[in-house]
């Protein structure tokens, strides 16, 4: 009882050494603002077998980052997962032996079963489950749901009408999830709540991301979040929800999302926040708030939103270039995928590598008074954004006759700027690069093109600082 009181140590504790390059920019892809007609998730566009089988050819592309996971790996923070204390050498130490029974299950388990009968088959896997189970006991045992031990830190007002919640990823036992909340807790001043997913060693943990997000299968730990998000959502007490999630607990949000768009009132979604670090789902939904009917014409007296505003008003994902997951996840289906709905800011940071999230993120991002990251003026990806908007416009266009399409409203009150464009190829290059100009048919949309151009180049020669809303959080402040 008397460790359970024992306070937890003040950041900042150390300063970061990074192992890689340094002097890369931050890139950054603004959110999608594309009206949902052109974009859906790809759990809803192709059969289950066939994205299993595209996530299994993307992780064996990806197998040369695997090591980059754990690097730089030496830390001075007592907060960081390979920090050298008792606790974390022995889940070291467990890991090592569930990745060992987990290569060892991939390579067997199809000639087992090609070879064996039914039921020793079924003896088999039952034995197998039950070894791998018996090394989790140590990693697994304890809440599903725990809190952050620090509540109040430098006399810090503690804010009863806001909730923070935070779902942590692969490979992490309760140790390390008691201290991502303390972490979190600890930077930006607020008590956290901690959902746990139970690890079961990385190679079944993995194995479980692709039934998650291909299956859009609901584990426990996405109920307990379900529920846990849908009754703060529900409580007129709490004006604030901030969502953290980390690696596999992207996808856990990203499933309980959808559920709950579908059950909770468009209206509670405002006091709702996300900020996921090296995400690993292939789809990040938020709806959009209004779309304008074809038998209404809209005006800015008749329509004060602005038609791309979307029921979560913030939406953060933190990207190392180098982090397995993160190019597993949120890097590929972001950018790779121009089609699929993944809304949401991405902030890359060029060069480096490291899955961790108190050692590779929080540290290297958020902790101490300085943060070089937050500084680095970033690298926008205006054709990135420009090529997703084109391929979300023509997709609209097949679905319906360009005549009988009504978007986007003819309006003047968009919040950012807008940008009258011309049909002349010369003057749309004036915009800042040239827009190559679409087969005849093909209904690229020019004053939609225009649009998201113009709203990424204003933010050409920000810092992450100017652009991210999640640091306005630190030390128990708020950005708003």
């Amino acid at each position: 009882m008397v460790h359970s009181h024992r306070r937890a140590p003040t950041l900042p504790l150390w300063q970061p050494r990074i192992l890689f390059s340094t002097n890369q920019p931050v890139s950054y892809l603004p959110s999608q603002t594309t009206p949902d007609s052109g974009t859906s998730s790809l759990n809803f566009r192709s059969s289950p077998w066939k994205l299993l089988a595209a996530d299994i050819k993307l992780v064996f592309t990806l197998l040369l980052w695997v090591p980059y996971i754990f690097l730089p790996w030496r830390s001075t923070n007592v907060y960081s997962e390979l920090y050298p204390s008792w606790k974390n050498m022995r889940d070291l130490g467990l890991h090592v032996v569930l990745c060992l029974l987990g290569f060892i299950w991939l390579i067997i388990v199809i000639p087992i079963w090609l070879a064996a009968p039914g039921l020793a088959f079924a003896l088999f896997m039952l034995f197998y489950c039950a070894l791998t189970v018996l090394f989790c006991v140590p990693l697994d045992c304890g809440p599903r749901v725990v809190r952050s031990r620090i509540q109040h830190v430098n006399g810090r007002e503690i804010r009863d009408d806001e909730n923070w919640v935070f779902v942590n990823g692969v490979a992490a036992g309760n140790h390390w999830l008691q201290a991502n909340v303390d972490m979190i807790s600890e930077i930006f001043g607020r008590p956290v709540i901690g959902i746990h997913n139970r690890t079961y060693g990385t190679v079944f943990d993995l194995v479980e991301c692709l039934v998650q997000r291909c299956f859009s299968y609901a584990t426990k730990d996405t109920r307990v979040l379900y529920d846990h998000l849908k009754s703060v959502l529900l409580d007129n007490n709490i004006r604030k929800c901030v969502v953290i999630a980390h690696s596999q607990g992207g996808i856990i949000l990203s499933t309980a999302l959808d559920s709950l768009f579908a059950d909770v009132p468009s209206g509670a979604f405002e006091k709702m926040e996300i900020y996921t670090f090296g995400c690993a789902a292939n789809h990040f939904n938020n709806p959009i708030r209004f779309v304008p009917s074809s038998f209404q014409q809209q005006t800015p007296l008749t329509n004060p939103q602005a038609p791309e505003e979307r029921l979560i008003k913030h939406i953060e994902h933190y990207c190392n270039e180098h982090d397995f997951v993160a190019r597993f996840g949120a890097l590929h289906f972001a950018k790779d995928k121009l089609s699929n709905r993944f809304v949401g800011k991405v902030f890359e940071n060029k060069g480096h590598g490291g899955h961790l999230l108190n050692q590779h993120y929080l540290d290297l991002m958020f902790a101490g008074d300085s943060s070089d990251f937050l500084d680095m003026v970033v690298e926008v990806e205006e054709d990135k954004a420009a090529a997703r908007a084109q391929v979300a416009s023509n997709e609209r266009t097949q679905e319906e006759p360009r005549a009988a399409r009504t978007w986007p409203p003819a309006r003047t009150d968009f919040r950012m700027a807008s940008v009258e464009v011309p049909g002349d190829l010369e003057q749309i290059r004036t915009l800042g690069r040239s827009i190559a100009v679409p087969a005849p048919g093909t209904g690229w949309d020019f004053s939609t093109a225009a649009r998201v151009r113009a709203s990424a180049e204003m933010q050409r020669g920000r810092t992450v600082r100017e652009l991210s809303r999640f640091w306005r959080y630190k030390d128990g402040k708020s950005p708003d």
